[in-house]
């Protein structure tokens, strides 16, 4: 499965026809804060069970505090 970064599939639009893609990830294996932009590493596990990088989220800093709400939310 080939790494995937959102900062490049943001700048594209999504259609009815052509969906935003959806990831799985087992865990966070990285998070770091620069220029105002949080970017959340997500790991998965492969076939051997061991963790390797899948998808990386940047988010603005400003909204990491909804993100962690909606997060939160969602879990209860």
């Amino acid at each position: 499965m080939a790494t995937s970064h959102l900062g490049s599939a943001a700048s594209q639009q999504t259609s009815p026809s052509r969906p935003s893609p959806s990831y799985l990830v087992d865990g966070v294996s990285a998070v770091a804060i620069h220029n105002g932009v949080a970017r959340i590493q997500f790991m998965r596990l492969n076939v051997e069970g061991k963790p390797e990088p899948s998808v990386e989220l940047a988010v603005p800093v400003t909204q990491v505090k909804s993100l962690i709400e909606a997060f939160t939310k969602a879990s209860r």
